[in-house]
């Protein structure tokens, strides 16, 4: 059978619409493409819900700097996407009756508008382009004032400060607008692609609004399979076991140290990981403080490279244990811990009881000392 395009389909369905004198639910989708030159191809992509890869399921080329997309909407509106040379991630855009306006200017920022829910997710968008600015500003004001001399331990407070009530304000955002948008392909999306932040509690609160056919998706069990995790890993709950390879290739597992008597931290980190290489040093301190005074590290590292693992392990002056199955974000040992940012840890008590979780490296000396008394 011979594949017919969309456009052409469209002119179809809208000719025997005409003749039987219904209307058309018809989405036009206007692209306009700010310094691109012609013969530039546009893609309308759709993800696999399984493998989460983008799927081209139309072509539009572009023509004195504009291009079109013209079909027939589905009863309820579906999430696509527009991809194009340049763009570095493909543009959400849903497909809904109505004329929707796309333009992607010379910086290759997307603007989507014109029916509701596009409306919806631009002013989303809106925001977070916002708080980015106001994040690069910060992150200006933190440089010169290295370069100058004048970052005081007091400034870099400051600005750390208001980097992290950045951080907070946006997650709180995007929670309320998943949220809000959970029936919808939007609050699906955002679910999916930062469902990884959200803990247990909000988890819970948005899983049971899907429908079967998406939660029985494979990326949606990767969420299910994070609630576990998160759930199993309170603070009260007893260690989860995991079992890796030390530098050395030997199977090591937690439960090695775990449960035996000692004050037990699992620290999440990798040889690529900016804060973690600065928190080390104070991870070593205490370790030499407090290793004979019944206590214990145990490192998991989310490496890939062996090399540059075995690398900062020498060079870092950690001389606790160390597992890995050097499989990066993939790791299995993280999953168990519900791991989605490093440095991370955990402390057991001497029973193997999670007593504390993201120590910062700045108090583990006190909690410490607290504890050994």
């Amino acid at each position: 059978m011979k594949k017919i395009s969309s456009l052409l389909f469209a002119s179809i369905v809208i000719l025997m619409a005409a003749c039987t004198g219904k209307p058309v639910p018809e989405y036009i989708i206007t692209g306009n493409l700010s310094g691109g030159s012609d013969s530039i191809q546009v893609y309308l992509q759709e993800i696999d819900e399984n493998t989460g890869e983008f799927v081209s399921v139309d072509t539009a080329t572009v023509k004195n700097g504009t291009f079109l997309f013209r079909g027939i909407a589905e009863q309820n509106p579906v999430l696509r996407f527009i991809a194009t040379e340049g763009l570095y991630r493909p543009a959400p855009v849903v497909i809904e009756v109505g004329n929707i306006d796309v333009s992607i200017d010379t910086a290759f920022v997307v603007t989507v508008k014109g029916t509701a829910l596009n409306d919806k997710y631009q002013e989303f968008s809106n925001k977070r382009n916002a708080l980015n600015d106001q994040h690069r500003e910060l992150s200006k004001l933190s440089k010169e004032a290295e370069e100058a001399g004048t970052l005081t331990p007091e400034y870099d407070k400051e600005l750390s400060n208001k980097f992290d009530s950045l951080y907070n304000g946006w997650e709180k955002e995007v929670f309320a607008f998943t949220k809000a948008n959970i029936t919808n392909p939007l609050g699906v999306y955002i679910l999916i692609d930062r469902g990884v932040a959200f803990d247990a509690a909000q988890l819970k609160e948005l899983l049971p609004s899907l429908d079967a056919k998406v939660k029985a998706s494979a990326r949606m069990q990767k969420l299910e399979k994070r609630l576990q995790a998160l759930e199993g890993t309170e603070v009260g709950k007893q260690f989860i076991d995991i079992k890796g390879t030390t530098p050395d290739g030997k199977e090591l597992s937690l439960s090695d140290y775990a449960g035996k008597g000692k004050y037990v931290l699992i620290d999440f980190w990798a040889s690529w990981c900016g804060p973690c290489i600065q928190d080390m040093p104070t991870v070593v301190k205490a370790y030499k403080q407090y290793k004979n005074k019944g206590f214990e590290v145990v490192g998991v590292s989310l490496d890939h490279d062996k090399t540059a693992w075995q690398k900062a392990i020498k060079d870092l002056n950690i001389t606790w244990p160390q597992v890995s199955d050097l499989k990066g974000w993939e790791t299995e040992l993280g999953a168990a811990y519900a791991v989605n940012r490093i440095p991370h840890t955990v402390l057991l008590d001497k029973e193997g009881k999670i007593i504390a979780k993201d120590i910062h490296a700045s108090e583990l000396l006190s909690k410490l000392a607290e504890l050994m008394k």
